[in-house]
């Protein structure tokens, strides 16, 4: 009985439920209200006074209650600013150490962070630019993830950024009195070397990070990008017009960090020089042409792109050394370093203003900053089957392309039976010299003694003739 009695009470309680569910069931509902306001608390100092606190390079410990609030006008969504916040106010700007990844979600550009600074350090470095954060071992650190909340308390979204306008020559006249503040230069443009080129260049050097910034007279302020920046591979613009970005000081010289590329979306206008660097492609074949036998200088505003037929991974070629081809016509590309660039990748090049010479005969564009290339997609490159006699009839043409010679026998080299130095191939039309350089790793290995098939690059040494050889690329190409 007193289970059937139960079952009734739960039965009625269910009934209670669906009732006043759907008698407060609305057709529509309301939307949550999150307030976009600041919060309770009272700013006690400026941030240009909070700077003056910063004597020295030794952390600081703030010992009263102070309460600053500032603007985002910095955050990591693109990877330029690593955990590191610049919040300015009508007085000047600061870093905020945070040890948070992707802070932007809470803490965006254009929000108004209050912090109450009692019990964090602040401190100078050499050059003047102001950190707030916790101390790590004597000097400044991060303010830990765990307790973040206990000092930031975020404000109002969506506000105007607090721009301070200048030109290239205020800046370097009063480099302080700019320090970590969002500046909007104009009017600008990148020197021709550096525009239509990737922002971060060389991922393992810091000043191929680079970018020299110029007006149109003989002022110039470097613009850095961190190699962890979301567009390190965008190009930088070509053309004259306004720059934005955080002005700090690195080893006494003024350098600007942009926040994304849209920093620099308005550099559409005329340069200084009148020249149009934005990339025309042009074909490695045509560009071949320009060549005059004696060092030129590519054309101004054109670009290239080949599929990589060089590996730098087995060491046969040069590392700052690539080949690329490009339908039937092939060119060396040398950087200023070591590139990563990988067979089948598709490459485009800034060839814009570049020196376009020959080393011991073979043709290159020589000293391009990695930054100049980028990887764009990725393709494949069936090698051109031909005879010894017909790759000597046509070496002009094929050179620096990836040719396959078939029944042709390997004899020869620096010690006979090694790929080492320099072997010669012998078909039925011919022969040919193929050389391994010693820092290939392939190097000591033996060649086979039968004949076979071999895959290589057409390249030249002359020293002092004519000399033209196969570069393999791994023994894989031997077959």
């Amino acid at each position: 009985m007193k289970k059937f009695q139960s079952i009734l009470r739960s039965i009625a309680l269910l009934a209670m439920m669906a009732f006043a569910f759907t008698s407060c069931v609305k057709e529509e509902y309301d939307e949550p209200v999150t307030a976009n306001v600041d919060p309770n608390l009272t700013v006690t100092t400026s941030l240009g006074e909070l700077r003056s606190m910063a004597v020295g390079t030794a952390p600081i410990a703030i010992t009263t209650d102070i309460i600053i609030a500032g603007i985002v006008t910095a955050d990591d969504e693109s990877g330029n600013f690593y955990k590191e916040m610049i919040i300015q106010d009508s007085t000047g700007a600061i870093s905020v150490l945070l040890d948070i990844s992707n802070y932007n979600s809470n803490y965006p550009i254009g929000r108004r962070i209050y912090i109450k600074c009692n019990g964090l350090y602040i401190a100078s470095d050499a050059d003047g630019n102001v950190q707030l954060g916790a101390v790590n071992l004597n000097t400044i650190g991060r303010i830990p993830a765990g307790v973040v909340q206990q000092y930031l308390y975020p404000g109002q979204w969506g506000l105007a950024m607090p721009y301070v306008d200048a030109t290239l020559a205020s800046i370097n006249n009063s480099l302080s009195s700019y320090t970590q503040k969002l500046v909007r230069i104009q009017p600008v443009e990148f020197e021709q070397a550096d525009a239509g080129t990737a922002w971060g260049g060389d991922p393992t050097s810091t000043f191929d990070n680079n970018r020299t910034l110029k007006d149109c007279g003989s002022n110039t302020l470097i613009v850095y990008t961190s190699s962890y920046a979301n567009f390190v591979n965008q190009f930088t613009p070509t053309g004259n017009g306004t720059i934005a970005g955080i002005l700090k000081i690195y080893r006494g010289a003024g350098e600007l960090v942009i926040r994304n590329p849209t920093d620099a979306e308005s550099m559409t206008g005329t340069r200084c020089d009148s020249l149009n660097l934005n990339p025309t492609p042009m074909s490695i074949d045509s560009l071949r042409q320009e060549f005059t036998g004696t060092t030129t200088t590519c054309p101004l505003g054109r670009s290239i792109t080949g599929i990589v037929i060089s590996d730098y991974v087995n060491g046969n070629l040069d590392g700052k050394n690539v080949v690329i081809q490009d339908g039937n016509s092939g060119i060396v590309v040398r950087f200023t370093a070591s590139h990563t660039f990988q067979v089948g990748d598709q490459v485009k090049v800034n060839i814009s203003g570049q020196e376009l010479s020959e080393y011991r005969g073979w043709l290159q564009v020589n000293n391009v900053p990695l930054g100049n290339a980028i990887k764009v997609g990725t393709g494949t490159v069936t090698p051109r089957i031909c005879t010894i006699a017909a790759m000597l009839a046509n070496y002009d043409a094929w050179e620096s392309t990836l040719i396959n010679i078939q029944g042709v026998t390997i004899s020869g080299g620096t010690t006979p039976g090694l790929y080492s130095g320099s072997t010669t191939l012998t078909d039925a039309t011919g022969t040919l010299t193929m050389y391994t350089r010693s820092a290939a790793v392939f190097s000591g290995s033996s060649y086979p003694t039968t004949a076979v098939s071999v895959t290589g690059i057409l390249s030249e040494y002359t020293n002092p003739t004519f000399t033209p050889q196969l570069l393999i690329r791994s023994t894989s190409d031997v077959q």
